[in-house]
């Protein structure tokens, strides 16, 4: 069941807990290095790339290759949830790649790859940095990001990918924008969406968002940003649909980095999913909307001769 607020969640709940990671093909590297490090991720190379990682040891992994693409998402679940997501990935008839007794790979849509391994539940959110007075620029805190939030993809079959990730993932419908934009959170309650699908003709990355802890983060990290030359993006604002606060940042593979706090925080047992105007529904406030914002980079890099690569 994928429509919140129909259906009360217990400890019988079957649903993912959050999204802890995402993977990455960049075509350079070493400027995906240089903007892992201005977001304030602890980064480290890793086989044929690198990760970046937040406090809590959610993150992202970048793979050098010949064009962008988005390839692998990673979820948490409960331990003792993984026998019970793989009879749902066969019901469903999903391809499973890989399992073992904390670990479950599967064939996402799209040809993702879906990373769900066991892990404890994810501690609820709190504020890492107050500034009760300003300090120094000089002297102001790293305000590094606390963890990986959400991600948004784009999707080739948006209401496909919704069945798919409601009934073999569990995560059910906080709110849409008809089948161009819909928000999901887990069965479990808890931040109003920890994925987001956006209709496109294929698939792709639209931004990776980071859980900063206070509005003081998000604008201390941004300086940051801009001054080792990354300013171009969209914020400060905040969102209607979650009331998230937002300061995206272009990043060098043709999507976003949003640094955010505030997400609404949903209980499946009370939440009313709603369709809404993209118009009314999209940001409360911030300044407009930059050309090209909802752009699928992948969209113009696939070639007949890659599309299936």
């Amino acid at each position: 069941m994928v429509n919140g607020g129909s259906m009360k969640t217990s400890a019988a709940t079957l649903a993912v807990t959050r999204v802890s990671g995402l993977t990455l093909d960049v075509v350079d590297l070493d400027a995906a290095r240089k903007f892992a490090a201005a977001l304030g991720l602890h980064t480290a190379d890793k086989g044929d790339g690198l990760v970046g990682i937040a406090d809590d040891g959610s993150g992202i992994t970048l793979r050098g290759a010949s064009r962008r693409r988005l390839t692998g998402l990673r979820f948490d679940c409960r331990p003792g949830d993984i026998a019970a997501l793989v009879e749902a990935a066969l019901a469903f008839g999903t391809t499973i790649l890989e399992q073992g007794d904390d670990a479950l790979m599967l064939d996402g849509p799209d040809g993702i790859r879906l990373d769900i391994r066991a892990a404890r539940a994810p501690a609820p959110r709190h504020e890492a940095l107050v500034l009760p007075h300003a300090p120094l620029h000089s002297q102001a805190p790293a305000a590094r990001p606390l963890a990986l939030s959400h991600v948004a993809i784009f999707a080739s079959d948006a209401p496909a990918a919704l069945a798919f990730y409601g009934t073999v993932l569990g995560l059910r419908l906080s709110d849409r924008c008809g089948d161009g934009l819909m928000f999901l959170h887990s069965g479990h309650g808890g931040d109003h969406h920890i994925l987001a699908l956006v209709g496109s003709t294929t698939s792709g990355l639209h931004h990776h968002s980071w859980e900063m802890g206070t509005i003081d983060a998000i604008g201390l990290r941004a300086n940051r940003l801009a001054e080792a030359g990354h300013a171009r993006g969209w914020g400060l604002g905040r969102h209607v649909l979650g009331s998230n606060f937002f300061h995206y940042i272009a990043d060098p593979w043709g999507s976003h980095a949003e640094l955010t706090t505030g997400l609404d925080q949903v209980d499946p047992a009370t939440w009313e999913a709603g369709d809404h105007d993209p118009v009314d529904a999209f940001y409360l406030w911030g300044p407009p909307l930059p050309e090209g914002f909802i752009a699928n980079a992948e969209e113009h890099d696939r070639t007949p001769a890659l599309a299936d690569g």
